[in-house]
């Protein structure tokens, strides 16, 4: 079960596996962003509980009212979809911190059409949940 988008940057979420204990799921996400003449690319494995996932997916269809973000159960990565003066709006942040203090973070936020929107929602909302 995977979604893909590719506009405004490829972003891929893979399921891997379940956990029906602590409702969650481990998916291998991967961000490949190319703009300005320069490449980031992002490759994990991270787990999302399934009450987080079903709170993203209900806040799709109200977007004029609040933004609809998804992060990660360790806080590493968010992937938000909301509208800014009226146009919509789709970012992307990860952060991960060591122990030495460390850190990396890496951050991509783009306007986007109507269209665009419909499809994004469109693959999220037919992602088959199993909880």
């Amino acid at each position: 079960m995977e979604i893909r988008i590719q506009k405004p940057f490829r972003l891929s979420f893979d399921l891997v596996e379940t956990d029906e204990h602590v409702p969650s799921m481990r998916m291998q996400v991967s961000a490949e962003i190319q703009q300005f003449g320069q490449d980031i690319s992002y490759h994990s494995s991270l787990w999302f509980a399934c009450v987080s996932w079903d709170e993203f997916v209900s806040r799709l269809n109200d977007l004029d009212a609040a933004e609809a973000s998804l992060a990660d159960m360790n806080n590493y990565f968010l992937l938000r979809l909301g509208k800014s003066a009226g146009m919509p709006e789709m970012s992307w942040e990860i952060k991960r911190s060591g122990l030495d203090g460390t850190t990396v973070t890496a951050a991509f936020s783009s306007r986007i059409d109507e269209d665009t929107m419909a499809h994004i929602k469109n693959q999220i909302e037919q992602f088959p949940v199993w909880w």
